[in-house]
């Protein structure tokens, strides 16, 4: 089987090139080795899709999913190992088990949670320590949690948990930096900003943060879950195609990078606005440039 495109990652960028490559008449595929979704399952409040007040990110990529599929686009749980450009100009991937041949490749990998690279952090993961608080923060029923970050996603997750928890705080190095329909209504949330995290302690979980204020002050909090949203870095390992500094694929305004075939949406590529409905149009835009790559080589 050759496919005229193959999309990596599942994400809104992934899904939404799926539906429009499907509607195209071109044969797809998208090869997701994780989450359905990507990152935007994992938000407990989507509150700015277009039509849709407040929908549970999974929800709304659960939708984006049954679409693609809907539309015609195949959907494999596997992972990418290898990218390999054969001698008629079509791409061999190789996954885990087999390999797919392709005319062309959207990359709509997403990116991966920084982590804040501080005493006490990798050796507590999953210890008190995570990056997804839909996920995770159940489990913190009535007891004291924090959230690290500033941007739209922090803020949503420390409201979210501070309908579970005992006590949140939300601690940022700077001001916190998310929308003003977001903030409106922070109530029962404690904010530590312009304060930095020094290191998480805790011998077989997390027990305390140690935290230091811009002003010099150093002090200490009680916490039994942390929470980290300080931002992304791209999943673009897999290919080997023009990237800015920090990893993010570079491409022109058909979302064609600089390698003849390949295309790129989403979070993995350079842009300013990483959102839901970015991403999609991303999607969109990358789907119509493979198709006409497509017809121009018949």
């Amino acid at each position: 089987m050759i496919y005229d495109v193959a999309i990596i990652g599942a994400g809104p960028a992934g899904l939404t090139a799926g539906i429009y490559a499907s509607r195209y008449g071109l044969k797809t595929i998208i090869i997701e080795k994780g989450l359905y979704g990507g990152t935007a399952s994992l938000a407990s409040h989507v509150e700015n899709w277009p039509g849709i007040e407040n929908i549970n990110g999974m929800e709304l990529m659960m939708k984006f999913k049954d679409h693609a599929v809907n539309s015609g686009t195949e959907i494999e749980l596997n992972q990418v190992i290898e990218i390999k450009q054969v001698e008629n100009s079509n791409f061999n991937l190789i996954l885990q088990g087999n390999q797919i041949e392709s005319k062309t490749i959207i990359i709509a990998v997403g990116s991966k949670s920084k982590w804040l690279k501080v005493p006490g952090e990798k050796e507590l993961l999953n210890k008190g320590i995570h990056f997804c608080a839909t996920c995770d923060g159940p489990m913190y029923n009535e007891k004291i949690v924090a959230v690290i970050g500033s941007d739209n996603r922090a803020v949503e997750e420390a409201k979210y948990l501070s309908t579970v928890a005992k006590k949140t705080y939300l601690i940022s190095s700077k001001e916190i930096m998310a929308d003003k329909a977001i903030t409106s209504n922070l109530e029962g949330i404690e904010i530590l900003t312009n304060t930095s995290v020094l290191s998480f302690e805790g011998k077989d979980k997390l027990e305390k943060i140690n935290l230091k204020e811009n002003s010099g002050k150093n002090y200490q909090i009680d916490c039994d879950g942390a929470f980290i949203f300080i931002g992304s870095v791209p999943n673009t390992e897999i290919v080997n195609v023009k990237k800015d500094e920090t990893g993010r694929i570079i491409v022109d305004e058909k979302m064609q990078t600089n390698q003849s075939g390949i295309y790129a949406a989403g979070d993995c590529i350079k842009k300013e606005l990483m959102q839901i409905i970015t991403s999609a149009s991303e999607g969109a835009k990358a789907a119509h440039s493979a198709m006409f790559y497509i017809n121009s080589k018949k």
